[in-house]
């Protein structure tokens, strides 16, 4: 297994970490006897088996249904292992952000609760769940992050974004640790200007969304209509390739492996097989510069398409 320093984390953190959302909640393309999150025993040994394959860094969030509590039950006991949790932007009935002492005792809550679940003293990472460009301009949450972090309550923070101005806009704060980003072979907005920005600013990146929530697996037969479009792209990455179905994941987990300024690529597992196939395409490492060249050609347009939260499916 591969390490890289997560920014201005300081943290060792493996390439390839754990994303565990769908550990805690039913998540993904729906396919015939391939949905569902497994049992508590089925998480917990996945989550064992990937401390004893060297992976020390796994992501989740109060949002992530019961991944917390399996986090904590699973890493009680490694200390040489981190993890990064989430706060969610609290916001009133009119679904404006809460402000003041309404957002402070919101976000206090949050992290007390995080650090119960996770059955941890001091919580490694806190980011703002899917942080919007006026979240981050205004800076309140991060001003509460930053005093939890003088408090020794987490140790650093960070924002998950979904759009290139968003994370433009955490980086230019100045207060953030880390940045987390959706980044895939159709997903590549980010490349040309976040990249650099965050590189000179001694940013952590984390990258989620390798597979695009199994538009780059053998998922993409299910996909529903309303994303012909992914699929029709997908395919033709495939075949491009002279790929299978089955071998296109293990080309997408190794395009993002082979970004130098992603500290940790996120990939959520639900069975020892994928698990196994994710440790595979960790450990060929790198792909070559032609490849590499051929991929970066495959960026999908439609931004709107490349937001799973703009889809039908769960």
């Amino acid at each position: 297994m591969r390490y890289r320093t997560l920014g201005k984390t300081g943290l060792k953190v493996s390439l390839l970490s754990f994303g565990t959302v769908a550990l805690g909640v039913d998540y993904g393309i729906e396919i015939p006897a391939g949905y569902g999150r497994p049992t508590e025993d089925q998480a917990l040994g996945l989550l064992h088996s990937a401390v004893d394959q060297g992976v020390n860094f796994f992501d989740t969030a109060p949002a992530y249904g019961e991944s917390e509590r399996l986090l904590g039950k699973a890493l009680k006991k490694q200390p040489n292992c981190y993890v990064a949790t989430k706060v969610t932007i609290p916001k009133d009935s009119n679904g404006e952000q809460l402000r003041g002492r309404q957002l402070s005792q919101a976000i206090e809550d949050s992290l007390a609760s995080s650090l119960k679940l996770l059955q941890r003293d001091v919580l490694d990472v806190v980011q703002i769940h899917n942080a919007s460009l006026g979240t981050v301009r205004q800076g309140e949450i991060a001003a509460i992050l930053h005093k939890a972090k003088q408090e020794g309550k987490i140790r650093s923070f960070g924002a998950s974004v979904y759009t290139v101005e968003e994370a433009l806009a955490v980086i230019n704060n100045g207060n953030y640790d880390l940045l987390q980003i959706a980044y895939n072979i159709l997903d590549q907005r980010m490349r040309a200007e976040v990249f650099p920005a965050a590189q000179k600013a001694g940013m952590g990146i984390i990258s989620r969304s390798a597979f695009l929530k199994g538009v780059l697996t053998p998922k993409a037969e299910w996909l529903p209509k309303e994303l012909d479009k992914l699929k029709v792209a997908a395919t033709n990455i495939k075949e491009q390739l002279k790929q299978s179905w089955q071998d296109l994941p293990q080309v997408a987990l190794r395009f993002c492996f082979s970004i130098p300024k992603i500290s940790s690529v996120l990939v959520g597992v639900q069975s020892e097989k994928e698990l196994e196939k994710a440790l595979k395409a960790e450990s060929l490492g790198m792909l070559d510069k032609e490849t590499m060249e051929k991929l970066l050609g495959f960026s999908f347009a439609e931004e709107k398409l490349l937001n799973p939260a703009n889809w039908s499916i769960a």
